[in-house]
């Protein structure tokens, strides 16, 4: 069978280059889905942006939406944005982790198409009608729910030893497609409970456990690769730990308990930064495209000990809080970093680029660390006026376009071009 792989996949790869022989773009399904992700990184943001400046700003208009700013920026950010880059990389790698022939364009491309049409939908049910967000909210679960199909597919297929690992990875995407079923029934029926309920499925079953999957997959990997003398640490109970705490604080959150979260978060970032230390945090970071991912996954146990910090405050009637400091040294720091240092990587790999952190790189990984700790700061109390707070939100806001951006338009004009060492993909 491993004889046999690489004849496989380059035969594969052979027939689907002659199904659009001109575009670039459908060579490999990761260039279509980060394109439209890169798009995205853009859009949804610079929404919020106009969304916040009517708010705060007298002096500009206000929007006129058919769904709450914070909802339609909850669902942009959890769903609507990084699950292009979550079917990019996964279309991409299963069949490579399970070693089966590649993914037929056909298939990826309608994927992508289903999904880009129903994130169109939604923006524009956004500014026109409620309903027609339902619509479009659907039409992306729709094409969530075929991407899955695929991927279940593969693993089927697959006569691998170890095909076990591949199914964390594909139950997180399977929660984050309920998760976004929940959400439409909100758009449907308005009940308050299943707006909460889709926002913590969507982080804590689908985004946050699916990342530390493939961290546990791939940091490790590269670390071997590039670092001299490097022991490899992947404890089997690990993984399953992560999901018993990732649920138990989403199932919390859901009850509407959440200052009991504590029960999960404390042991999760304790796991996190062990998992840290022993990966070579430290060392990573004299390569600069690993120390990326090293980095990111440093923000884990960051954000749980803010969350920790947060329930405790809570526990003990303390007379301030952290609001939203640990949600989103989650959601940016780490989330976000970790799409960015394993993008970029892949993207450059796929391109037959050298595995080299350009100044572009490397300018966006660090406005994210920026925009990042600029968002943490905006939470903490301080005294004084609200004016800090807008001030650094709006700033937020601006630090992510000003990082994206450049971004954006490097890859995504890579996306559109051939491999330039001439190989197929």
């Amino acid at each position: 069978m491993a004889a046999d792989r690489p004849r496989a996949i380059t035969g594969e790869k052979r027939r689907l280059g002659s199904v659009y022989p001109n575009h670039a773009l459908f060579s490999a399904p990761h260039r279509l889905f980060f394109l439209v992700g890169a798009i995205q990184l853009v859009a949804s943001v610079l929404v919020w942006l106009i969304i916040l400046i009517g708010l705060y700003t007298p002096a500009v208009p206000t929007l006129s939406l058919t769904v709450d700013g914070i909802s339609a920026h909850s669902f942009l950010m959890l769903y609507g944005l990084f699950t292009f880059f979550v079917f990019g990389f996964l279309t991409t790698v299963f069949p490579r982790w399970l070693a089966t022939e590649v993914i037929d364009p056909r298939r990826y491309v309608v994927i992508a198409i289903l999904l880009a049409a129903g994130i169109a939908g939604y923006y524009l049910g956004l500014f026109t009608r409620r309903d027609i967000a339902f619509v479009g909210n659907m039409i992306f679960v729709a094409g969530w729910g075929l991407g899955l199909w695929t991927l279940v597919g593969i693993w089927r297929r697959s006569n691998h030893p170890d095909k076990r690992f591949a199914l964390f990875p594909l139950t997180c995407a399977t929660a984050g497609c309920a998760g976004a079923i929940v959400y439409a029934l909100w758009l449907w029926t308005s009940r308050p409970e299943l707006r909460q309920a889709a926002i913590a499925i969507g982080m804590w079953l689908y985004l946050v456990p699916l990342i530390v999957a493939v961290s546990h997959r791939m940091i490790p990997f590269f670390s071997a690769r590039v670092l001299n003398d490097y022991t490899v640490v992947k404890p089997d109970w690990t993984l399953p730990a992560t999901l018993l705490c990732v649920t138990v604080h989403c199932l919390l959150a859901i009850i509407g308990q959440p200052e009991w979260t504590v029960l999960a978060d404390l042991p999760l970032a304790l796991l996190a930064g062990w998992h840290s230390v022993r990966w070579g945090l430290v060392r990573s970071l004299h390569v600069p495209l690993l120390g990326m991912l090293h980095i990111s996954f440093a923000w884990l146990p960051v954000a749980m000990g803010l969350y920790t910090a947060q329930r405790l405050l809570q526990l003990t009637d303390a007379p301030f809080d952290l609001g939203m400091a640990p949600l989103h040294a989650l959601g940016i720091g780490f989330v976000t970093s970790m799409v960015v240092a394993m993008a970029s990587r892949v993207s450059l790999g796929h391109s037959g680029r050298p595995l080299v952190a350009d100044r572009i790189i490397l300018w966006t990984f660090v406005i994210v660390q920026l925009t990042a700790i600029t968002r943490v700061l905006a939470e903490i109390p301080l005294p004084g006026n609200g004016y800090a707070y807008l001030g650094l939100v709006l700033a937020t806001a601006v630090l992510w376009l000003a990082a994206f951006i450049p971004w954006s338009l490097r890859f995504g004009a890579i996306y559109l071009r051939r491999r330039v060492d001439g190989a197929p993909g």
